[in-house]
């Protein structure tokens, strides 16, 4: 992924031949996680990544192109070649509806077996939930027609994830949770865990049908934003709040997995990326606790503990010291 702290957390990064989804509010981070993985997966072996293309489906309108070219130019260790870093990136738009998705899928095979380039390694499509949302129009088949077109689309992005190694990566919205009397308990396909962010409990959009075709969710939220007074600045008038300069820090979490126990660690959004900050970076206003339901200390597994897991499956944004290079190289022969 890019950075040391959430790669340590995710067991190396994006794993290869599995579905990741990234699922949030807006401003959560989740395109911006997308766009720092466009460029990692062209990282040369010995540096974690995987010498290898993206594509990248939008479909929520015009990609943010300007967003990653600032990546591209603020770090420009990032990709690896001798070419620019746009060179291995391959942008689909215009996906309007579910048709329009399924399309360009079918057409992906051609495009994976006879790439222009290095092979394609990472396939990111931002957002899935924006063409299946409650009120797309499904004509008169109503829930079970769009369950049935979410599994036709889940179908091929498995089969070429295995078939063809790829690291996939789908965004995903959330909706906010309704309980009445102020009842507890976990949400439906959140394995156990209440979902909070901006200080309200969501839940994962598309449903349980969905959350059984990914592999691997991840939860990135915003804290509830709290101005809190700095009595130490003598030009703050009596009364005065300010809000630090530090960037927001958010928190990306594993809802599941089938080789990461649930566990989480904190980020900022900067001019550089998705960066991993500690737990006691500066907040906004007063401290922030862990995820409901999870220790109070950010827990990460270690290496060791996931190393058999992860045997053979070659992941994005990996660095060299947290995992020899040689085993990359090794896993990803098709």
């Amino acid at each position: 992924m890019g950075c040391p702290n959430l790669d340590n957390m995710m067991g190396g990064g994006i794993s290869c031949g599995l579905i990741t989804e990234l699922v949030g509010e807006a401003t959560a981070g989740k395109t911006q996680t997308c766009l720092q993985l466009l460029l990692s997966v062209q990282w040369p072996k010995s540096r974690g990544g995987l010498e290898g293309s993206a594509l990248y489906l939008y479909t929520e309108g015009d990609p943010p192109m300007k967003r990653l070219e600032e990546l591209a130019s603020v770090r420009p260790s990032m990709y690896c070649g001798t070419g620019e870093a746009f060179d291995n990136i391959y942008i689909e738009r215009d996906i309007a509806t579910w048709e329009d998705l399924d399309e360009r899928l079918r057409r992906m095979e051609h495009f994976i077996q006879n790439p222009p380039g290095p092979p394609l390694r990472l396939v990111v499509i931002d957002s899935v939930a924006h063409l299946f949302s409650d009120n797309a129009d499904f004509q008169t088949g109503g829930y079970a027609e769009r369950t049935a077109r979410l599994f036709r689309v889940a179908n091929l992005l498995k089969r070429y994830a295995d078939q063809y190694k790829l690291a996939v990566v789908v965004t995903n919205q959330v909706r906010d949770v309704m309980r009445e009397g102020g009842s507890a308990g976990s949400a439906p396909h959140t394995a156990g865990l209440r979902l909070m962010s901006s200080g309200r409990e969501v839940m994962p959009a598309l449903g349980p049908s969905w959350a059984s075709c990914v592999d691997v969710r991840l939860f990135l939220s915003r804290p509830e934003i709290r101005d809190a007074p700095v009595p130490s600045d003598p030009n703050l008038m009596p009364g005065q709040r300010q809000l630090s300069m530090h960037p927001q820090r958010r928190c990306m979490q594993v809802v599941f997995s089938p080789y990461l126990p649930q566990c989480y660690s904190y980020y900022v959004v900067s001019q550089q990326g998705i960066q991993g900050v500690p737990q006691d970076y500066p907040l906004h206003g007063s401290s922030l606790g862990a995820p409901a339901g999870l220790p109070a200390q950010p827990r990460q597994p270690s290496m060791q503990g996931v190393s058999s897991n992860l045997a053979g499956r070659p992941a994005v944004g990996q660095h060299a010291q947290q995992r020899p290079a040689q085993r990359i190289a090794g896993g990803q022969a098709m």
